[in-house]
């Protein structure tokens, strides 16, 4: 597949620079900028208001802003952190007027006034028989360190290392060890880094984005524009995703780090031409794993997927899917790609007619924190056509290596035609796969006859030591079973 580029930056942009070390940074209008800005917002909105290329060098430090929108703008522009400079773009504040409630050998409890009044979100998913668990539907967010406070829903149930938001009350309580000042909490009062609306032509390199509040709201939003670039970047410590991209074309993200964030780290819908490369997605969710909510919406997820490339994508350790691609996702390649340790399933294909394409990638060590009667644990595919599996380690997940199983047909309504198209699983090609566990079970199914009967399989080598390796429609299957219904003879089982 050819790799989509990001428009060529004119040689001599304007250059604006971002200092408020300088000793004549100022945000004053400014005709012809000779000075720094103070403020990444405002050296932003220069160049909002003047419509020529520009490059917006940042220095190292800490900003607490929120940039606001770049909208309508289809001049090149650049927010690039200086050269060696860590760069950080901060949703939250620190407070040093905490007053004390209460005090133990053991904890102390203080309260701030809170005055934002976020509540909670309510659940959009009552239609579809979802619960959303209330400590889900909370947008608030401390941090200490490198850890986030754990939010509880009672001031009764403080312990240390938590906080309660009393909206009737509009106060902030938090429950911390002894001897633990809360002037270094990190208290979140954004809800957004920035958003880039009906655009082209952008890029943030070497920025970090962290400790951004609120539900259903993402550090940077990427909205109905074209030539995105996101490079060299870090999401983390976010209440709710990282990044989330709809109705974009030809957007790139690439050696960037997506990390603790409460529920994602990216995510996307309607997007074309999207390349992936070098980024690292670990430890999110860990806001729906407080609440118990690990499916659904947790987690990386894409819809209406065309034409895109996940290379040396590494999903970690996060408290969800490491990546799903639900519904419609359609000439997608994933390759050199990692998927190791994450609480639900590895690599998660829905309700799409393909082709999907995963090449030498490791889907490992992925188990199940809450069983689903559907799921498994190493690659799931439901309602799933046209799926490649080539030179791919499935190893040691804990639960079946690779389950197909299409519990009820899936109708999807294609967006470029109108069409309704019915989709099963059916037509994957397994080549040159290392598929092993000890005693967990190597592929199972579930209505899954259309899969079975259209599976082409060549070179794999399958390892188990259980009897039956393999659950067909409720049936165990040993291995010489599987082999005269399905095998070819080119596949090898490998004895312990």
């Amino acid at each position: 597949m050819e790799q989509p580029r990001i428009a060529a930056i004119p040689a001599s942009p304007l250059t604006l620079e971002v200092n408020p070390a300088h000793p004549q940074a100022s945000d004053a209008s400014k005709e012809i900028p000779a000075t720094p800005f103070r403020t990444i917002g405002a050296a932003l909105a220069w160049a909002q208001a003047h419509d020529r290329p520009t490059d917006i060098y940042i220095h190292g430090g800490i900003y607490r802003e929120a940039l606001g929108t770049i909208r309508y703008r289809q001049t090149p522009l650049r927010l690039v952190a200086q050269a060696g400079a860590r760069v950080m773009v901060r949703g939250s504040q620190q407070w040093s007027d905490w007053q004390v409630v209460s005090s133990t050998p053991v904890i102390t409890i203080y309260r701030h006034p809170w005055t934002l009044g976020w509540g909670f979100s309510g659940n959009p998913w009552t239609d579809y028989d979802i619960e959303l668990p209330l400590l889900a539907q909370r947008g608030e967010l401390v941090w200490r360190q490198d850890h986030p406070l754990r939010q509880r829903l009672l001031l009764g149930e403080l312990q240390g290392n938590d906080f309660y938001v009393d909206d009737a009350e509009q106060q902030l309580y938090v429950a911390l060890p002894a001897g633990i000042s809360p002037n270094e909490l990190e208290v979140a009062v954004h809800r957004e880094a920035l958003r880039i609306l009906d655009s082209g032509f952008i890029s943030l390199v070497g920025l970090r984005f962290e400790h951004y509040g609120g539900t259903f709201t993402q550090a940077v939003r990427i909205e109905r524009s074209h030539e995105i670039e996101i490079k060299d970047c870090v999401f983390w410590g976010n209440n709710w995703g990282g990044l989330e991209s709809h109705q974009s074309d030809r957007l790139r993200v690439e050696r960037t780090q997506f990390l603790q964030n409460g529920w994602r780290g990216m995510a996307g819908v309607h997007l074309r031409d999207f390349t992936v490369q070098q980024v690292l997605v670990q430890g999110n969710n860990w806001r729906g794993g407080w609440a118990g909510f690990y499916d659904w919406d947790a987690g990386d997820k894409y819809f209406h997927l065309r034409r895109a490339v996940f290379d040396r994508y590494r999903a970690i350790e996060n408290q969800a899917a490491g990546l799903w691609l639900d519904t419609d996702n359609q000439n997608v390649e994933i390759r050199r790609s990692q998927f190791v340790g994450n609480a639900v399933v590895g690599l998660f294909l829905e309700a799409g007619t393909g082709p999907v394409t995963i090449e030498d990638s490791l889907i490992a060590y992925n188990y199940s924190i809450a069983p689903n009667y559907l799921q498994t644990p190493g690659i799931f595919g439901w309602a799933a056509a046209h799926v490649t599996l080539r030179r791919n380690w499935i190893w040691e997940n804990q639960g079946a290596q690779i389950g197909v199983r299409d519990p009820s047909p899936r109708t999807v309504t294609l967006p470029e035609t109108g069409e309704a198209v019915t989709m099963t699983s059916q037509h994957w090609h397994l080549e040159g796969n290392w598929i092993g566990s000890r005693q967990e079970r190597l592929l199972t199914t579930l209505k899954g006859e259309p899969f079975l009967q259209t599976l082409r399989l060549q070179d794999n080598h399958w390892w188990s030591e259980t009897a039956y390796p393999f659950r067909l429609e409720g049936e165990n299957v040993t291995w010489s079973q599987w082999q005269e219904r399905y095998g070819n003879a080119s596949d090898r089982w490998l004895t312990p």
